[in-house]
């Protein structure tokens, strides 16, 4: 019997069309279904992004409003002025050299506080800086700082701060209000002459001016200079070697009593003061 001619046929290879039909099939179901999802994601960010821009702009057109409904009602208006840390000042002067009425708005002052600050230095050379508040919406607030105090000079029977950059203040002070560490000028009539002795007794050692008391322009030549010291000694110098012997100082005061005149003009020595120079220098 003659034997039959089998085919044989590899069943990955008969299927292999109908499995990358399937496998195709299902990749673009895949593209498909990501595709549906990233512009479903999109959509969504994009909402998000509407509703709040939405809330933005409804929120600033509120905030608008009522800054605006305050601005134009009578709340915004100036009801009234503090002035703060302006402890030798007069403040009535400064509210009123600022030119602030009752009228006025607030927020105008509080937005051009720079030029306020310039206008109130300008006027008084004892302010450094002034810092504008606001409080319970139409209180104004003057934070002022004032410059340092070097020394004080005497007009009359009343004291005028001189500032560092030999500049005087604009209040004549009481003996009771000044600070009595802080040196004083006596007889001084001139700005040019008190600024060049500022400028002469600030070369001289931090640890010798600590311990004056008063500078005295009633002196006898030009080139003089007079200190009176806090221990009721007397220094007498020219304005050009001053500099120079003032390490002579320390020696010849040890050596003395209080209530001394100690010589450096022109060698350095010491004798008692009489008592009309101490009733010329306020020595009791």
């Amino acid at each position: 019997m003659p034997k039959k001619h089998v085919t044989k046929i590899d069943p990955r290879k008969e299927l292999s069309p109908y499995l990358n039909h399937q496998e195709n099939r299902t990749k673009s179901k895949s593209k498909k279904s990501k595709v549906s999802a990233s512009l479903s994601k999109l959509n969504s960010v994009r909402h998000r992004s509407l509703l709040k821009n939405l809330g933005i702009i409804v929120g600033g057109s509120f905030i608008a409003v009522l800054g605006l409904g305050y601005y134009v009602s009578p709340l915004a208006n100036v009801k009234s002025v503090e002035v703060k840390g302006a402890n030798d000042l007069v403040t009535k002067e400064i509210v009123s050299y600022s030119g602030i009425r009752p009228q006025d708005k607030v927020l105008d002052y509080k937005f051009n506080s720079k030029n306020l600050d310039k206008k109130l230095i300008k006027k008084y050379p004892e302010v450094q800086d002034v810092d504008i508040k606001v409080k319970h919406f139409n209180h104004l607030i003057f934070n002022v700082q004032e410059r340092s105090t070097v020394a004080y000079i005497k007009e009359g029977n009343l004291y005028r701060k001189i500032l560092p950059d030999g500049k005087l203040g604009t209040s004549l002070l009481p003996w009771s209000k000044i600070d009595q560490d802080k040196p004083l000028f006596i007889g001084y009539s001139h700005k040019t002459s008190l600024t060049d002795y500022l400028e002469l007794f600030d070369s001289l050692p931090e640890d010798f001016r600590d311990k004056v008391k008063l500078l005295s322009g009633n002196t006898r030549r030009k080139s003089q200079i007079i200190l009176v010291m806090k221990d009721n000694n007397v220094v007498i110098g020219d304005i050009s070697t001053i500099k120079e012997k003032i390490k002579y100082y320390n020696n010849i005061r040890s050596k003395t009593k209080n209530d001394s005149l100690i010589d450096l003009e022109i060698g350095a020595f010491s004798r008692p003061l009489t008592r009309s120079e101490k009733k010329e220098y306020g020595i009791s």
